[in-house]
């Protein structure tokens, strides 16, 4: 029961995490499973995407009746997102991760520094509400693509890729831009989910009680957010890419260091 509990409690404040930010919160819960949990690394990946299809559905559905998900903009990624997975894991064998890990961190450090530095809402989130262009209907499906490959080569999730793409290089507000993100997550994570659940890595029990929190703090964070100003959330956004960036420099060093032979 207690492990329940801490689980649920795990998943509320991923919830409210992920719900906050447009992301699965699987930055809060794959640490907090392996390292409070003794939850080996695999096993927590796949419990916790699980568990993110319960979170970022309920963060996604007061975003929703807010009018905040741009839903051409999440069909595109999604479509693309698909073809980018499949595509991933045929190259995962032939791209140094190292090489892979070091183009993100590059490109994670140039879209938190645009998004800190950048004042109010930008200009042309009015237009991307309103409808996309021929030019911003394929930049969205290569988008998907490339979230799609590195989360299945990286193990990222997919928000920390949508939400600054979204944000810098097609005008969306924070907001709308972190709803979209949620929006796709929820069908992705849904067929990994099932695919992991068929591998047999799933922990089913300790998943639903993730879930049970995941959905009070998804709901909680999705509100949260609307409550926050629109640069504030943004700049936030960037501290945590910031913070992905480092987690990813880390993990460049350990596989430099491991793929190095010993004399």
């Amino acid at each position: 029961m207690a492990g329940h509990l801490g689980a649920a409690l795990l998943g509320v404040a991923a919830g409210v995490f992920g719900g906050m930010f447009g992301v699965g919160g699987g930055l809060v819960m794959v640490p907090g499973m392996v390292l409070l949990m003794s939850v080996p690394q695999h096993r927590a990946h796949a419990t916790s995407v699980t568990a993110i299809v319960a979170s970022a559905t309920a963060a996604v559905i007061p975003l929703t009746l807010e009018g905040k998900v741009h839903w051409e903009a999440a069909a595109l990624l999604v479509a693309g997102g698909m073809v980018g997975a499949f595509l991933g894991a045929r190259l995962i064998a032939r791209v140094p991760e190292v090489w892979l890990a070091r183009t993100f961190v590059v490109i994670v450090i140039a879209s938190a520094i645009r998004m800190a530095l950048e004042g109010g809402t930008p200009a042309a989130g009015a237009e991307a509400a309103a409808g996309l262009s021929a030019f911003d209907v394929g930049g969205l499906v290569v988008v998907g693509m490339a979230a799609g490959s590195l989360a299945a080569m990286l193990g990222i999730g997919g928000g920390i890729v949508y939400v600054p793409a979204l944000v810098t290089l097609f005008g969306f507000a924070q907001h709308e831009a972190q709803a979209t993100s949620l929006a796709v997550i929820v069908p992705t994570t849904a067929v990994a989910a099932w695919v992991h659940g068929r591998a047999g890595l799933v922990d089913w029990p300790r998943a639903a009680a993730l879930s049970a929190g995941g959905l009070i703090g998804g709901a909680a964070g999705a509100w949260s957010a609307l409550a926050i100003d629109d640069l504030v959330l943004r700049r936030s956004f960037a501290g945590i890419l910031v913070f992905v960036a480092y987690r990813m420099v880390m993990r460049a060093r350990r596989i430099a260091r491991a793929a190095t032979p010993t004399t």
